[in-house]
């Protein structure tokens, strides 16, 4: 059975690194991750400069 978890992940690097972050914390805390859905994309701005990429992933796991 699948169930659900909504995660956040972020880089300075992009958006697909921001997923990839996320999906890899999840891998390296023992969760088997069978699909994600991005659910949100969204960054910072500091003094005038882009500083960060940030996702909100619904991840489905076992």
């Amino acid at each position: 059975m699948l169930r659900f978890v909504e995660v956040v992940g972020s880089s300075p690097h992009g958006y697909s690194e921001a997923v990839r972050d996320a999906v890899e914390e999840l891998v390296a805390r023992g969760e088997e991750v069978h699909f994600f859905q991005v659910i949100e994309e969204r960054g910072s701005v500091r003094d005038g400069e882009l500083k960060e990429f940030q996702v909100v992933l619904k991840v489905a796991v076992a």
